[in-house]
C-alpha cells in the first residue's frame, strides 16, 4: 500500500510540476519579449527622430551633432550613405556590427525596420531609419543596443521567478504531502483492516464519517466486518443447534436400543420402545431432508415446478387433512376465501401450507385457527392467523433463521426443528412471492402470503 502512497505522491508531484513549469516559462518569456519590444521600439523612435534632423539638414555638422548626442549613452548611431558607406558613428564599432552592416540588404524606398533577428544573436540589438530628402534616397540611421538593457531588467525578474518557484516547489511537496496522506493514509488502514478480516480478527476501525468515495469505501468494509461477525456466530450457533437437534434423537435412538437387547423386556415394553425410536428415527430423516433441500437452495440448485394451480383447492385439500390433528388439541379450525389461479408447485406450496399450519397448532393451546385466501389489491394471497403464543418484537425479525427458536431454551416438548418457517420462506421466494409474519407475545400471529397480480 506504500507504493500507492508513493506513486500518487510522484504523480500529483509531476503534474504539479509539469504545470507549474509551463505556466512560469510562459510568463517569464512573455515578460522577456514584451521588455525586448520596448526597448526595440524606443530605440527604434530614437533613430527615427536622428533621421528626421538629418531630413532636414544632411551635412557634416548635423552629422556630427546626431552622433555627439548618443556618444554619452549606451546606445551606438551609425550613419550610412545611399551605398552603406559609414559616414559617422557615434561609438567604435566591434566586429559583428561591422558584420552586421555589410549584410544588410539596403532599400531605396523608406521603409523603417528593426533587425534584430540575426543581430540578437550577436549580443545587441538593431534599428534601419532610411533617409529620404525630396524623395531621392541618401542613406541611412543604423541604431545599436547592447542586450545588457534587456538583461538589466530580465536578470532581476529571472532571480524573483527561480525564488517564487523554489517556494511554489515547496508549496507543492507539501500539498502532495497532505495530499497523499489524506488519500493513501485511509487506504492503508483498510489495507490493515481487510488483512485483519483475513485473519478472522473483525473488529476494525475506519473512517466512516468521511463523505467521500474512501469514506464510502470505508464503510462497505465495516459492514463486511459486520456480516462477517454476524455469518460467524450465526454459523457457530447453527452448528450447535442442529447437533443439537441430532443429538437428541441419536441419544434416544441408542438408549432404547439398548434396553431392547435386554432378555427379559416384556412384549409390550419392546413394542412402546420400538415406537420410540421410529419416532425419533422418522424426526432425525425429517431434519436431514430439510437440510438438503436448504442446502439446494444455497447453492440456487432449488427448482420448483411452474404450472396452472387452482389455490383454493389446494389450501381447501391441505387444512382438511390438517384438520384432525388441530381438532384433537382442542382447536377450532375455519377456512374460507374465494376461488383464485396462480401458477407454481403444488407439492412444494403444500409443504408451505402444512408448515404454517403446524407452527400455528404447536404454539396455540385453546382458541381458532382461521386460513382465508383470495385476491386482494396486490394479488392472490392466503393467510393464516393463530390466538397462540404470539412471537416478541424482538424475535420477530429472526424467526425465518434457520434453527432459530424465540424460546429461550432449545426444548423440544413442541417438536418442532427450527428449520419449518425457513423453508416455506424459500419455497415462497421461489414462487416470486413474499412471505409476511405479523405477531406479538401473548396475541397471537399471522402469516400471509403475498404473490403481485
Amino acid at each position: 500500500m506504500r507504493h500507492i502512497s508513493y506513486y500518487i505522491g510522484l504523480l500529483f508531484l509531476t503534474a504539479i510540476l509539469v504545470i507549474g513549469g509551463i505556466l512560469f516559462s510562459t510568463l517569464y518569456f512573455n515578460l522577456v519579449n514584451q521588455r525586448t519590444d520596448e526597448v526595440v521600439l524606443g530605440l527604434l523612435n530614437r533613430g527615427n527622430t536622428h533621421r528626421d534632423v538629418l531630413e532636414e539638414s544632411f551635412n557634416a555638422e548635423t552629422l556630427e551633432h546626431v552622433t555627439l548626442m548618443e556618444s554619452a549613452s549606451e546606445f551606438t548611431v551609425v550613419i550610412t550613405n545611399e551605398e552603406g558607406e559609414i559616414l559617422k558613428s557615434s561609438h567604435r564599432l566591434t566586429p559583428e556590427m561591422t558584420e552586421e552592416l555589410v549584410h544588410v540588404e539596403f532599400q531605396t524606398q523608406r521603409n523603417d525596420r528593426i533587425l534584430q533577428s540575426q543581430a540578437k544573436a550577436n549580443g545587441f540589438l538593431m534599428t534601419d531609419s532610411p533617409i529620404t530628402i525630396s524623395g531621392v534616397h541618401r542613406g541611412h540611421v543604423f541604431m545599436f543596443a547592447p542586450e545588457t538593457l534587456i538583461q538589466q531588467v530580465v536578470n532581476p525578474l529571472r532571480q524573483q521567478f527561480i525564488q517564487v518557484g523554489i517556494i511554489a516547489v515547496l508549496l507543492s511537496l507539501a500539498t502532495v504531502v497532505l495530499c497523499t496522506r489524506v488519500i493513501s493514509r485511509p487506504l492503508i488502514k483498510m489495507e490493515r483492516a481487510t488483512a485483519k478480516l483475513k485473519e478472522g480478527n473483525l473488529d476494525v476501525d475506519l473512517p466512516v464519517n468521511r463523505s467521500d468515495e474512501l469514506g464510502a469505501l470505508a464503510r462497505s468494509i465495516t459492514q463486511l466486518a459486520k456480516d462477517l461477525d454476524f455469518l460467524n456466530r450465526e454459523r457457530t450457533e447453527f452448528l450447535a443447534n442442529i447437533s443439537h437437534e441430532l443429538r437428541t434423537p441419536l441419544t434416544y435412538v441408542k438408549g432404547y436400543a439398548d434396553i431392547l437387547q435386554r432378555p427379559d423386556l416384556p412384549e409390550s415394553e419392546k413394542a412402546a420402545y420400538l415406537s420410540i425410536i421410529k419416532e425419533e428415527s422418522d424426526h432425525v430423516s425429517r431434519l436431514i431432508e430439510q437440510l438438503m433441500l436448504l442446502a439446494r437452495s444455497d447453492a440456487n440448485e432449488f427448482s420448483i415446478e411452474r404450472l396452472p394451480l387452482p389455490l383454493d383447492e389446494l389450501i381447501v385439500s391441505t387444512t382438511e387433512k390438517m384438520r384432525p390433528a388441530i381438532e384433537e388439541k382442542g382447536l377450532h379450525l375455519y377456512v374460507s376465501g374465494e376461488p383464485v389461479e396462480i401458477t407454481g408447485d403444488e407439492i412444494r406450496l403444500k409443504q408451505v401450507l402444512v408448515n404454517i399450519l403446524d407452527n400455528a397448532r404447536k404454539y396455540t393451546a385453546t382458541g381458532d385457527i382461521i386460513v382465508r385466501y383470495g385476491v386482494n389489491e396486490t394479488g392472490p394471497y392466503f393467510q393464516v392467523r393463530d390466538t397462540g403464543i404470539g412471537i416478541s418484537q424482538e424475535s420477530l425479525p429472526h424467526v425465518t433463521k434457520r434453527l432459530y427458536r424465540s424460546e429461550p431454551s432449545r426444548s423440544r416438548s413442541r417438536g418442532g426443528s427450527g428449520l419449518g418457517l425457513t423453508i416455506a420462506s424459500a419455497i415462497v421466494q421461489a414462487h416470486g412471492a413474499t412471505l409476511e409474519i405479523q405477531s406479538q407475545k401473548n396475541s397471537g400471529t399471522r402469516v400471509i402470503v403475498q404473490w403481485k397480480g
